[in-house]
């Protein structure tokens, strides 16, 4: 936009004048930064500084004049003690105004740019904003009225000087604007439309530009920034994971877990066991995928010649420190070499046709090593090739003691009717799970070979993490380690996974026929009862409300996935088209993203105090409150999505909606 076309829309602009402030500041004195709240004019009457407005530093002094739009980032270094104004306004086209400037107005925002100079006539322009604060500073409605008028004045000489000086006013970096806002706010409640309103821009327009400079998103941004400085607490603090969660923006530990996983391909407190490799937390902004790590070269169970050996450290940069001491593993090594040595000893007879394979000794067929009937040990002996993420894994065909340490997949197994021997404690906190795990070893995070090796596993299934490899290597010397990479299967698809990895393919396809069959005789009769209204998944939080979507458990897949529900529109816009897993409201907005039946419950993993949303007027006025149309969840099985998860969210939705 050149000049006289910004001149031409000041023509038919109405204007509202939201503050006028003077300031001083003192020598070597540093302002706030500041992000202005509308559209601003920055008179400097005497002194000189440093501004910084977003990415763009000036040198100033007395009479130098600077305007910046809503959202611009203002910071200043006085160097000799400093006297300015502000004026905040807000501006619009009068209506109706010609196509012509509405066509002007939309892409240009003149009210954004941004433009510094000295004019040459500047005691006019001070006269003008020292009566303008004066006239603001009363009361009464008349002197309010002569400070809007002594604004036009102002603003017609100022664009008068700078048509005679040949200044242009050019475009603010939208984009840098976010990225710095995001960098800056990541821990509160975030969404497109409240960095749009931010920057007086559409939604639409600042994804466009997002994905024509920085190839993502601008939420897949911010998601990138909350996993990066979640690793960096998790590796340079103690605390908790619910803790880190409410730091970052997410409102549970579990949520932050999944999104960690899907982020980096390990769960959080492996992640923080093993320490923070630096290519794993990549600098921001940056245009990488926000796929799984690509896996390395293709490992096999009996590749154990090289062994990566990673160093932990800690950075210590805020005020939760946490040193680390990390155990030899020269003497790891040889303490389970003897361990090895001991358990084949006093083994039973081993399968000799299996010594190729890495799965002969090891592999023990029944619930214990003394226990095992010569038809179980010959079951358990034959093997099968199985492709994980990172090559062919020999495994047992018919594995009898399974140590699952996913932690989010173990119900499967539990759906198969195959009991692990051993799981991660996460696993075990499922409710779902309840009289299922009952003499399940609980496995804690750190994965201890010793610990695992003394439940004697024949198969070990973890998640695929290159952070993980130095200890699934030390693992894969107890019993094949199979790696299954997050994220890359449906739910379906991977029950399907579990039951080839557990002899149980038929089992595995009979739970995906009976399931498919459910959802095909409950889908109409649902279908029928919701009509054309909508659904909504909310859950409270400490600073607001979070909306999920079609994979964040919760019965997301369920609701939007398989029965088809819609979600008003904001999520479908937002969350669902986005594939993005919830997105965070304030309590004023609720109404935009409540539908017209609400499933929620209190994130449950603190003591946090839902009754400030459930007992605010605004949720009492909701359709949906009043016509007993809520459904509350259970509150820590909702975040589970494994086989015996969705059966349970499965019937409690057909209870919900048709009272079966």
């Amino acid at each position: 936009m050149n000049l006289n076309e910004h001149i031409m829309l000041w023509n038919h602009t109405s204007v509202k004048i939201m503050d006028v402030r003077y300031i001083l500041l003192e020598q070597g004195e540093t302002s706030v930064e500041y992000s202005l709240p509308a559209s601003t004019f920055v008179y400097v009457v005497s002194g000189r500084a440093t501004i910084w407005l977003d990415n763009s530093m000036y040198s100033v002094n007395r009479f130098h004049v600077l305007h910046g739009g809503k959202g611009s980032r203002l910071d200043i270094a006085v160097e000799d003690q400093l006297e300015y104004y502000l004026v905040l306004y807000k501006a619009g086209l009068t209506w109706p105004a010609a196509q012509e400037q509405s066509r002007l107005l939309g892409p240009n925002k003149p009210f954004q740019l941004q433009y510094s100079f000295v004019p040459l006539y500047p005691l006019s322009l001070l006269g003008q904003v020292e009566l303008m604060f004066q006239e603001w500073m009363k009361s009464a409605p008349l002197e309010k009225l002569h400070a809007r008028t002594l604004f036009y004045q102002f603003v017609y000489e100022l664009l008068s000087q700078m048509q005679q000086q040949g200044i242009e006013p050019m475009r603010p970096d939208l984009v840098a604007q976010a990225l710095r806002f995001m960098n800056d706010r990541y821990m509160e409640p975030i969404t497109l439309e409240v960095m749009a309103d931010l920057l007086d821009c559409s939604t639409r327009y600042l994804t466009k530009l997002f994905k024509s400079r920085m190839k993502e998103s601008p939420i897949r941004l911010l998601t990138q920034i909350r996993m990066n400085k979640a690793a960096q607490l998790l590796i340079d603090s103690e605390g908790t994971l619910q803790e880190i969660a409410q730091r970052v923006g997410y409102p549970d530990a579990h949520s932050l877990s999944r999104s960690f996983k899907k982020h980096y391909g390990v769960a959080p407190a492996l992640f923080r066991t093993k320490g923070r490799i630096e290519h794993l937390v990549p600098k921001l902004p940056f245009n990488a995928s926000r796929s799984a790590i690509v896996p390395g070269i293709p490992i096999r169970y009996i590749d154990n010649e090289c062994e990566n050996n990673y160093q932990l450290y800690g950075k210590g940069d805020i005020h939760m420190y946490k040193q680390y001491k990390s155990a030899s593993m020269a003497t790891a090594t040889l303490l389970l070499c003897m361990m090895l040595l001991l358990s084949a000893c006093s083994s039973g007879s081993t399968s000799t046709g299996n010594s190729a394979s890495g799965t002969g000794g090891t592999a023990v067929s029944g619930q214990s090593s003394n226990d095992a009937s010569p038809a179980q040990s010959s079951q358990a002996a034959l093997t099968k090739n199985y492709t994980d993420s990172q090559g062919t894994v020999v495994i047992p065909a018919n594995p009898q003691r399974i140590v699952d340490l996913t932690g989010s997949f173990t119900g499967n197994l539990l759906a198969l009717g195959v009991k692990p021997v051993g799981a991660q404690s996460d696993a075990l906190k499922n409710p779902f799970l309840k009289g299922l795990v009952d003499g399940v070893e609980a496995v804690g995070d750190t994965f201890s070979p010793e610990k695992i090796l003394s439940l004697q596993p024949d198969l070990i299934i973890v998640v695929a993490a290159d952070v993980m490899e130095p200890t699934y290597k030390e693992l894969d010397k107890i019993a094949p380690v199979v790696r299954i990479e997050y994220g890359k299967y449906s739910y379906k698809d991977l029950m399907l996974e579990y039951g080839k990895l557990a002899g149980k393919e038929q089992a595995a396809q009979d739970w995906v026929k009976e399931w498919d069959r459910k959802i095909n005789e409950y889908k109409p009769q649902i279908q029928e009862v919701v009509g054309d209204r909508t659904v909504s998944i909310l859950q409270p939080y400490a600073k607001g409300i979070y909306a999920f979507g079609d994979f964040y458990a919760r019965g997301g897949e369920i609701l939007y996935g398989e029965l088809g529900l819609k979600a008003p529109k904001i999520i479908q816009e937002e969350v669902l088209d986005k594939h993005e897993g919830f997105a965070d409201l304030s309590l004023e907005q609720l109404p935009e993203y409540a539908g017209d039946y609400i499933f929620t419950s209190n994130w449950g993993w603190d003591d946090g105090d839902p009754d400030v949303v459930y007992g605010s007027p605004l949720w009492k006025s909701l359709p949906a409150v009043k016509e007993n149309r809520v459904f509350f969840m259970n509150a820590k099985g909702s975040y589970y999505n494994d086989a015996v998860s969705m059966e349970a969210h499965l019937d409690f939705i057909i209870k919900s909606f048709l009272g079966k």
